[in-house]
């Protein structure tokens, strides 16, 4: 009769060690690897992750360092503009958020799904001007999101994450401006 072959135990995973996948994930999002919903899943699991080969399977698929010159900032443009004039505009699936975004929305509606968007960078600023209409901006958990701005007449429902960005998050910083409308920051509903 054979024995069976012992496994080595699993090695359990230190904070400094979620800390480099997270980073590792981050990463894959500039690079336009990973979608801003992959990445929020991944690091969800990564910060539940009891040892190393579970780390290990989250960021199997990436390189293990940065690849070099080919990044998301150099594929997405660096500054796009976009309006909603009486009319409504939807962006959602995979899409590319330059690094400073202009939406404006003039009597109309605009909708942001960044679940499968790819980032031009560690840091995207979102301008939304809206004058009378309603804008909806969906984030993945795990996302670091700021609002800033406002206006006369306009007010903001801002939802919060279940739980807060993790260091290294890819930063989304919302101003908003103009006078009357709604701005709604909130998660994607499962």
């Amino acid at each position: 009769m054979e024995e069976p072959s012992a496994q080595p135990p699993a090695i359990l995973a230190g904070d400094a060690e979620r800390e480099q996948s997270t980073q590792l994930l981050s990463q894959a999002v500039v690079e336009g690897r990973l979608t801003l919903e992959e990445f929020s899943d991944r690091v969800e699991r990564a910060q539940a992750a009891r040892t190393r080969d579970e780390l290990a399977t989250l960021t199997r698929d990436l390189p293990a360092a940065p690849t070099g010159p080919t990044t998301s900032s150099e594929l997405v443009p660096a500054q796009q503009r976009h309006v909603a004039f009486c009319s409504r505009l939807v962006r959602s699936g995979p899409w590319e958020l330059a690094a400073r975004s202009e939406f404006r929305s003039i009597f109309g509606t605009i909708t942001l799904d960044l679940s499968q968007a790819r980032l031009a960078g560690s840091e995207v600023d979102l301008e939304i001007f809206n004058l009378f209409g309603t804008v909806t901006v969906i984030v993945p958990e795990s996302v670091d999101v700021s609002v800033s701005g406002g206006g006369m007449f306009a007010s903001q429902v801002i939802q919060p994450h279940t739980s807060p960005p993790v260091a290294g998050a890819p930063k989304l910083r919302i101003n908003a401006r103009g006078p009357g409308g709604t701005l709604y920051v909130r998660a994607k509903s499962t």
